[in-house]
C-alpha cells in the first residue's frame, strides 16, 4: 500500500517513478521504522516511514506527516532529475 501511495503522490508532482523499494527497518536496527527509497531513471532518494503509518494507509487513513516526508524526498528527487 505505500509503494502505491508514494507513486500516487509522485504522479501528482509529474513525476514518474521506475521502482519503489521498502527496506524492513529490522535490517537497519529499527523495529518500528522502515527507509522508503524511491527511484527515477538513474536516480533515487530515501525517507523515513514509520510502522504505524504503514498500518493507518491499510485502514485507508492518510497521515499528514507521511505525505509531507514522501513529498519531500519527491522534491529533492525532482530536483536531482532537473539538475
Amino acid at each position: 500500500m505505500i509503494k502505491e501511495y508514494a507513486t500516487s503522490l509522485a504522479e501528482q508532482m509529474g513525476i514518474k517513478l521506475s521502482r519503489v523499494s521498502v527496506i524492513d527497518g529490522k535490517l537497519l536496527g529499527c523495529r518500528d521504522s522502515h527507509l522508503l527509497q524511491l527511484y527515477s531513471d538513474d536516480r533515487m532518494e530515501s525517507a523515513l516511514v514509520y510502522q504505524r503509518e504503514i498500518e493507518a494507509l491499510h485502514e485507508g487513513i492518510s497521515r499528514a506527516r507521511l505525505e509531507l516526508r514522501l513529498r519531500t524526498a519527491l522534491s529533492r528527487l525532482q530536483m536531482l532529475l532537473r539538475g
